[in-house]
């Protein structure tokens, strides 16, 4: 049993998967997963609400943004709560709900003295695993702490993030034929929002990508229950496997200012052996 998540594949939809084993009574632990004074020890924001099916919850996170900022790590730009709903609760077992376009689902196994924990997550798409995947490891550290299996993690946030980069990050761009490419992407913002990233080249440069603003880009944006999927086609690739890579490590970077108003620089050395493969 490792502490990395792993990117699975629930009924055709991409999920993260994290397994966990504590030294401690399922009662114990389904505290530590449910409770609403226990949850903000370890989780991204308070649960507000009626534990019971069918129930809203609300993700309220005002302290755990204010915290995040002042550790300088990337944290949701400030607006309405996230809401949900319990989908399941059977106690001490199962605790499934939504969270904004996203489903997650806490399932408990006694095991001996301790208690197995199965945490998963249906994502979105699957562009936006390693993001979250990295967020849900220091997150599940956290509860680690709390339920007495382990100390805090010693690897920072970014650390943690490229590891996730390199082992789940965005699927490669296709051919669209004439030496283009195409990458599609999605984040659960509104469409508006990535329009506005996506718009000129001030908006570019928040995000790394000024100096490309001439290049011969294509943006569709569209609007689906999770939030939006855009799609870039860039039509100068031409099977230069470095622009591609680059591009490639330049959506990594919009879809993190997307999601946390950051710009957070990633290699695209990451991704160019494989483009070089790819575009042969």
């Amino acid at each position: 049993m490792t502490k990395e998540g792993t990117l699975v594949h629930i009924e055709g939809r991409p999920a993260l998967r994290f397994e966990r084993r504590y030294p401690a009574p399922v009662e114990r632990v389904w505290r530590a997963v449910t409770d609403p004074a226990e949850m903000p020890a370890w989780f991204p924001s308070n649960v507000e609400g009626e534990r019971a099916v069918g129930a809203e919850l609300v993700f309220a996170d005002e302290e755990q943004r204010a915290r995040a900022t002042e550790a300088g790590e990337p944290t949701r730009d400030e607006g309405p709560p996230i809401l949900g709903r319990v989908v399941a609760y059977d106690p001490p077992n199962v605790f499934s709900f939504t969270w904004g376009g996203e489903l997650l689902r806490f399932e408990l196994t006694p095991d001996g003295g301790g208690t197995v924990l199965v945490f998963t997550q249906l994502l979105s798409h699957q562009s936006v695993a390693a993001r979250n995947g990295s967020g849900w490891h220091q997150c599940l550290a956290a509860l680690d702490e709390l339920l007495g299996a382990g100390g805090p993690d010693d690897a920072g946030w970014q650390e943690v993030y490229q590891d996730y980069l390199q082992r789940m990050g965005p699927e490669l761009a296709t051919p669209a034929g004439g030496g283009a490419l195409c990458w599609e992407r999605g984040t659960h913002v509104a469409p508006e929002q990535v329009r506005e990233a996506t718009a000129d080249r001030t908006a570019l440069a928040a995000w790394g990508a000024a100096d490309h603003a001439g290049e011969p880009l294509r943006w569709e944006v569209e609007p689906n229950d999770q939030g939006t999927v855009f799609r870039l086609t860039h039509e100068g690739i031409a099977g230069d496997a470095d622009l591609a890579a680059t591009w490639h490590a330049l959506l990594v970077q919009l879809d993190m200012y997307l999601a946390a108003g950051q710009l957070v620089p990633v290699d695209p050395g990451t991704w160019r052996p494989a483009y070089a493969e790819r575009l042969g």
